[in-house]
């Protein structure tokens, strides 16, 4: 990708561009690249003292000033500058544009499919000669994922990508009209928020993807077909993103127990429609003839439809769940919860007979639907601890049967995790995987309070998991110190 050319911006830098200082050359100080590095073809960095002198919002801050003291001025070349961004990243990272791709579309593609990978590639492609802002920032947001927790937050080159691409999202809404791209770099922000256990930051952040989604009507899905296969992958992307709001929301409200607020969207509607299997997919637009058939969202649990699409299911129950545990009093209302639980026990049944090896691998329906589970017993538990009914109610009796009977199932699919090779396991768990272990494992804290020397749990399956886990999501910290 060639990132630098002629700039026609006649905004100044207030510092020599680093390349120029490096080797005491005269620079012109053009933003948002200097005369020199222009013709030389290289990368032009002015931010080469963010690390001990400024912060890198200071150093945004620096190259955006001319333009806010000075608005008549001509502007910034935004779309150059984002561009120029990307490719100094990946330069500390010692990554490739390529490399990123393959490592992001492997990894986290497939439990959060909310990036289709043909336009990106096609957009990818673009912007070797026409920059574009949003495509870059998505980039970004990408490399933002794969790097995974590192220990020292002061000198990790993911927390400084993680201020510029939070920096980078901010201004785009205020400069451009929403995109997709905007709407896909947000999500990913908020999935690296989430992963690092900042919760609050990570509810704001998808409030801001749910605002923009508004705005952009991706919640409509008016049940129209579609004219060619392009039009299809359009809509598709487009319910794509937005279920992967809905799923991401869900998540982070689980996690962020002392966050109170709501949902920040809706339920889905009965007929919204699914997403489809990445089969259907074709990275050569040629060969489609015609758009793949949908279902929608409340399809039966025994009509086929994809991992993906599970998910979204599963996520529906867990918002359930925690709508009871906000609103209503399980002990007057009964009903509700009977209802809630008989049908979520009927979606896990079905769903762990369709994916056999999907929970061994801790994959994310799997996870959902059990972290729903748990979260549903424990509303029953608590609530018979409050009114000091626990050991005389026959439904509070059921709720512990059933923790303890998810517990268990939890814990042996840990031990079979565990006992994989390295080879064979996946090398990034996904994030629903971790919530779903660190549940349980809270769970287990909590009925062992409440039980004494009556309940008795292994906890190290938990914690090797919650070890590996570490590597890609610093949340599986919190509950690895939970356990003390």
């Amino acid at each position: 990708m060639t990132v630098i050319t002629e700039s026609t911006s006649a905004s100044f830098a207030e510092n020599a561009c680093a390349a120029c200082r490096e080797q005491k050359r005269g620079c012109d100080k053009t933003l948002p690249s200097c005369g020199r590095c222009t013709r030389l073809n290289r990368s032009c960095n002015y931010l080469w003292h963010t690390a001990s002198d400024i912060s890198p919002s200071e150093g945004l801050a620096v190259l955006l000033r001319p333009e806010l003291d000075n608005p008549e001025a001509p502007g910034l070349d935004v779309d150059l500058l984002y561009c120029n961004m990307l490719h100094q990243a990946l330069e500390e990272h010692g990554s490739t544009l390529a490399r990123l791709v393959d490592e992001f579309l492997s990894y986290s593609l497939p439990w959060f499919p909310v990036v289709m990978e043909r336009p990106f590639m096609e957009s990818l492609e673009k912007l070797g000669h026409k920059h574009n802002a949003h495509t870059a920032l998505l980039a970004l947001t990408m490399l933002l994922v794969v790097q995974g927790t590192r220990p020292d937050r002061a000198t990790n080159p993911s927390h400084r990508n993680y201020i510029l691409c939070k920096d980078l999202y901010a201004a785009l809404q205020l400069r451009r009209a929403p995109s997709l791209q905007l709407v896909q770099s947000g999500l990913l922000i908020a999935l690296h928020e989430t992963g690092e256990s900042s919760p609050g930051a990570a509810s704001l952040t998808i409030a801001s993807c749910a605002r923009l989604g508004y705005s952009m009507k991706l919640n409509i899905d008016d049940g129209s077909g579609y004219e060619d296969y392009l039009s299809w992958e359009a809509a598709e992307e487009r319910r794509r993103v937005w279920t992967g709001i809905y799923l991401l929301d869900r998540v982070i409200y689980q996690i962020a127990t002392e966050f109170k607020a709501p949902h920040v969207l809706e339920d889905l509607a009965d007929h919204f429609r699914l997403p489809v299997d990445d089969a259907c997919l074709r990275t050569n637009k040629t060969q489609a003839t015609q758009a793949p058939s949908h279902q929608p969202v409340s399809v039966p649990v025994d009509v086929p439809v994809c991992y993906y699409a599970r998910e979204i299911q599963a996520v529906r129950f867990l918002g359930e769940v925690q709508l009871l545990q906000r609103h209503i009093d399980v002990n007057s209302q009964p009903e509700k919860f009977e209802s809630l639980d008989h049908r979520l026990m009927q979606f896990a049944e079905r769903l762990f007979e369709q994916t056999p090896q999907g929970w061994a691998v801790l994959c994310g329906a799997n996870a959902i639907t059990i972290t729903a589970a748990l979260a549903l017993h424990r509303i029953r538990i608590d609530r018979a601890v409050k009114s000091q009914t626990l050991g005389a109610s026959d439904d509070a009796e059921a709720s512990l049967l059933a923790l303890t009977s998810f517990l268990n199932m939890v814990r042996d699919t840990c031990d079979n995790f565990n006992m994989l090779s390295a080879q064979e396991k996946i090398p990034s768990a996904p994030l629903p995987a971790v919530v779903c272990t660190g549940e349980a494992v809270l769970t287990g804290i909590r009925m062992k309070e409440l039980l004494g020397e009556q309940f008795q749990l292994d906890y190290e399956p938990f914690r090797l998991t919650l070890l590996y886990a570490r590597k890609s999501w610093k949340l599986a910290d919190r509950y690895l110190q939970q356990m003390g």
